[in-house]
């Protein structure tokens, strides 16, 4: 099996050499670009992906933040985990970092064992969010079928959905509600979405799926971006592996919304899963509104 490969770009020698032994030392590869732009080619020419890109901030020619822009428009390097690894340590600094939708924001100096530990951690959950989307992708083949509409006679609200759906163990998933009401015919969008929660279901076991609670899965074909979080509502009883019981979902489907809005994205959602399992009261045209303002 490769050793995970670790892609660091930083203009500081000293560090990335020091790094570098830490690293292969407990069984990891390291390479290495000075700023964005040289990192940008660097990616461009590599046979397969890193693991994970780790980024300084403040370097030449190309900063951290346009190199993350850069990586976040392609749609495979995009799917790489990235952490910044800067010495801008204010308040602010980290909390626009983590805005823009990096996966951790490390300040230095740093511990590179605590470092280690992140990487690892990361590196591990990416490899089964890939297993399972790859999963996931052969079994929609057949399920993501829809004749293709023309953009140029609606706006984007007309093609921007959110769906609440629960399971039933006799009948399978139901959809509860979902807005706009205004479903349009050729995109098949209630059939998707059934299908979409119906195949998840059947292709995991759910103390898999719900092992932390929530399973959120991101499907983009053509035309549309599915972006799906999963949940359940605890019961006395235990839920048997396979039972769909007590879960249910709520997904948005909009035309590629751009990847630096996932997270914003999936915290709506995750409000919504809040108050269904805390029994509030909540409104599905609020939500559908807050969501069309970030797409």
């Amino acid at each position: 099996m490769m050793k995970p490969l670790v892609f660091l770009v930083e203009d500081d020698e000293v560090l990335v050499k020091n790094f570098k032994i830490f690293l292969e030392m407990n069984e990891y590869d390291l390479i290495n670009a000075i700023n964005g732009k040289n990192a940008l080619e660097v990616l461009s020419n590599l046979d397969n992906p890193p693991d994970i890109i780790i980024s300084d901030i403040l370097m030449p020619i190309m900063d951290g933040y346009d190199f993350y822009m850069k990586v976040s428009e392609n749609i495979e390097w995009s799917r790489i985990p990235f952490f910044f690894l800067s010495g801008k340590t204010e308040p602010d600094d980290v909390r626009f970092g983590k805005m823009l939708g990096v996966d951790d924001y490390i300040t230095k100096p740093f511990s590179p064992m605590a470092l280690l530990e992140k990487i690892s951690k990361k590196i591990k959950e990416s490899r089964e969010i890939k297993k399972s989307s790859k999963l996931l992708e052969e079994k929609l083949k057949d399920i993501l079928k829809y004749e293709e509409p023309s953009l140029d006679t609606r706006s984007k609200a007309d093609f921007y959905y959110l769906f609440y759906l629960s399971w039933d163990d006799g009948k399978g998933p139901a959809i509860l509600d979902y807005f706009p009401k205004n479903l349009i015919p050729s995109l098949n969008l209630e059939e998707l979405t059934t299908q979409l929660y119906s195949t998840l279901i059947k292709i995991y076991e759910f103390e898999q799926v719900l092992e932390k609670n929530q399973f959120i899965m991101r499907i983009v074909k053509d035309l549309i971006d599915a972006y799906g979080l999963i949940d359940k509502i605890e019961e006395n009883s235990i839920i048997a592996p396979k039972s769909g019981k007590g879960t249910f979902m709520v997904c948005a489907i909009t035309p590629n919304f751009h990847y630096l809005n996932s997270e914003r994205i999936r915290e709506i959602l995750k409000k919504i899963a809040f108050n269904i399992k805390a029994k509030r009261n909540w409104s599905i045209k609020e939500c559908w509104e807050k969501l069309l303002l970030i797409v």
